[in-house]
């Protein structure tokens, strides 16, 4: 499985503002461990080019911290399933959710 998580590259925590993301990290996942990991720029702070890069490296769904309506719905034309409402180190949260810690379901 594939994950991408909106990342700030200085401390590798998850992106607080969905659409000036930057850096989003794409975690492979494997039995329900990170096997690994890669930053990738997203060329610009415009949600089109977000979801460019996610589709790109073929996510299965995106981890984030606060994101809008309008994004939301562009998530939901492109199909890419979104979970919002993380915060702190990006690895942690992909460690929590693959492992069911954190229960909720996508954002409606």
């Amino acid at each position: 499985m594939k994950l991408a998580v909106t990342v700030d590259p200085a401390d590798n925590s998850v992106f607080r503002v969905f659409e000036d993301t930057r850096v989003i990290t794409i975690y492979n996942v494997d039995n329900f461990e990170i096997t690994e990991s890669e930053m990738v720029g997203t060329m610009d702070e415009n949600v089109n080019d977000i979801i460019s890069v996610v589709m790109m490296m073929e996510a299965e769904c995106i981890l984030c911290g606060d994101i809008t309506e309008e994004s939301r719905s562009r998530l939901d034309d492109e199909g890419i399933l979104y979970y919002s409402g993380f915060y702190g180190n990006a690895d942690e949260a992909v460690h929590d959710f693959i492992n069911g810690y954190i229960v909720f379901g996508p954002d409606e």
